[in-house]
C-alpha cells in the first residue's frame, strides 16, 4: 500500500475522536424532531468543527433541579431553557460563570452578566373564534363571564402556570388572591403541563386555554388554520424571555462561550419563530414577515425577575384561592 494513503488512513480516525464536544442540557420540546434543535445543530456544527451533544429534561425547573443536585457533575457546558423566573435562584446556587454578551441590537432590554437571552414571549389565552364570536377584553370580563370555561396550568410543576400567576400578582397585586377567586368558576382544568392542558383544549374540553401569543402563528402557518386566536388582553401581557448559560465544571468553556455568541446571530435566531414559536431576540422582522403577522405583539407588561419569595408568594396567592 502506498505510505502516503496509509498515513491519511491512519490519522483520519484519530481527528474524528479528536473533535470536540459542546455538551447543552435543554428542555425535551427544543431538541424534539420539530423544535429548533436539529436545525441549530446543524448550523453551530458547520462553524465550529465540533459536536453538540444534547442532552434533555422535562421543564426549565428540571434543568436547573438536575443541575442543582449534581453541582453539574455529569459535565455540561451549556444549561439551555432557563426563564426570567429561573434566574434569580440559578445565580444564588452559583452554578453559572459570568459571560457578558457583547453589544448586539437585542429585541429586548437585557443586562445580566450570567445569562444570555435566546428568545422571548408573552402569555396569553387562546381561543377558537369559530366558537366564541366574542372574546372577553380583559381580565374582569373574563372572570365574571360565568358562561366560559377555561384550562391552566399548575403554578407549582408549569412554567406558564406560574407565569399566569406572575402576570395575576402585577395586575391586581395585593387584590391577587380575591381575582383568583372570582376566576375560580371558570376554570374547568388546572393541568399538570401545558401539552397536556393545550392538547385538552384542542380536543374541545374548554373554550380558553392558557398559553402565548404565538400560538395562533402555529395553526396558521403550519395547520392553515386561522380560528385560533390570542386574546388582546387590556391590562397588557407578561414576559417570558428565556435564557442560557455556561456551567462550572463545564468541560469545554471556550466553545460554550463561542456557542453564546452564536446563539445571537441569524444562523440561530432564524429557527427560533417557526421552530420554538417564540420571538427572536434579534430583529427579524424583514425575513419573518409571515410569523410576526400571524404572531403581532401584544401590549407588554415589564419585565420580572422574581426572588424564591416572591415566587412562592405567586404560588401562595392561587393556593388560598383554592380555599373555601
Amino acid at each position: 500500500m502506498n505510505l502516503k494513503l496509509l498515513t491519511i488512513i491512519l490519522i483520519l480516525p484519530l481527528q474524528v475522536l479528536a473533535k470536540e464536544e459542546l455538551k447543552v442540557l435543554t428542555y425535551g420540546s427544543f431538541n424534539s424532531d420539530w423544535g429548533p434543535g436539529p436545525n441549530i445543530e446543524k448550523e453551530f456544527e458547520s462553524i465550529c468543527n465540533c459536536d453538540l451533544v444534547w442532552n434533555t429534561a422535562d421543564s426549565s425547573g428540571a434543568l436547573l433541579s438536575r443541575v442543582k443536585l449534581t453541582k453539574n457533575n455529569e459535565g455540561f457546558d451549556v444549561l439551555l431553557g432557563l426563564d426570567d423566573s429561573l434566574i434569580k435562584e440559578a445565580e444564588e446556587n452559583e452554578l453559572f460563570l459570568e459571560h457578558k454578551i457583547k453589544e448586539f441590537n437585542l429585541d429586548i432590554d437585557w443586562n445580566n452578566k450570567f445569562f444570555t437571552p435566546f428568545d422571548y414571549g408573552y402569555f396569553s389565552f387562546i381561543y377558537d373564534q369559530t366558537k366564541l364570536p366574542t372574546p372577553p377584553q380583559s381580565f374582569d370580563e373574563l372572570a365574571s363571564r360565568n358562561e366560559i370555561s377555561l384550562i391552566i396550568m399548575d403554578p407549582r410543576y408549569s412554567t406558564p402556570g406560574l407565569g399566569l400567576a406572575k402576570w395575576i400578582n402585577q395586575v391586581y397585586q395585593d387584590d391577587a388572591v380575591e381575582f383568583w377567586k372570582n376566576l375560580q368558576d371558570q376554570i374547568v382544568i388546572t393541568s399538570k403541563s401545558w401539552s397536556d392542558g393545550y392538547g385538552l383544549f384542542l380536543e374541545g374540553e374548554s373554550d380558553i386555554v392558557l398559553s402565548y401569543t404565538t400560538s395562533p402563528a402555529y395553526h396558521s402557518l403550519i395547520e392553515n388554520n386561522d380560528n385560533y386566536q390570542s386574546l388582546n388582553m387590556i391590562e397588557g401581557h407578561a414576559v417570558q424571555i428565556e435564557v442560557m448559560g455556561i456551567l462550572k465544571n463545564a468541560s469545554n468553556i471556550e466553545l460554550a462561550r463561542s456557542f453564546l455568541e452564536f446563539s445571537l446571530s441569524e444562523g440561530f435566531q432564524k429557527h427560533i419563530p417557526q421552530g420554538n414559536w417564540m420571538y427572536p431576540v434579534i430583529d427579524l422582522q424583514s425575513s419573518q414577515t409571515d410569523f410576526y403577522s400571524a404572531a403581532p405583539k401584544p401590549k407588554s407588561l415589564d419585565q420580572v425577575f422574581p426572588s424564591l419569595i416572591e415566587k412562592e408568594k405567586w404560588i401562595s396567592n392561587w393556593e388560598a384561592s383554592l380555599v373555601e
